[in-house]
């Protein structure tokens, strides 16, 4: 809905800039026309977007594949431990690694 309305905020200036040569009434008369029609083409385009990207079922599959491998990359890896909070975990990590 926001993209509609910058496309119809859009489309009236666009509508007032081309017609200002012509008279500023007939700039102001046209301008919610020029802008209703920049928001009918941006539903329609967003509307076939929409319907190339595919169907419900199509996109339920697919995040369901992401799912499932995000699930077997979680499973491959170790549990971490948690991380050192204190002076002295923090000094006995360093000892262990260095």
């Amino acid at each position: 809905m926001i993209l509609l309305m910058f496309a119809a905020l859009g489309g009236g200036l666009a509508t007032v800039s081309v017609l200002a040569p012509f008279g500023a009434v007939a700039a102001a008369a046209c301008a919610p026309i020029g802008g209703s029609l920049c928001a009918v083409l941006a539903a329609v385009y967003i509307t076939r977007q929409r319907e190339e990207a595919g169907s419900q079922e199509d996109l339920d599959a697919q995040a369901d594949a992401m799912v499932a491998t995000l699930r077997d990359l979680a499973a491959r890896v170790p549990e971490a431990r948690p991380a050192a909070t204190t002076f002295a975990e923090v000094s006995a990590d360093r000892a262990r690694v260095g």
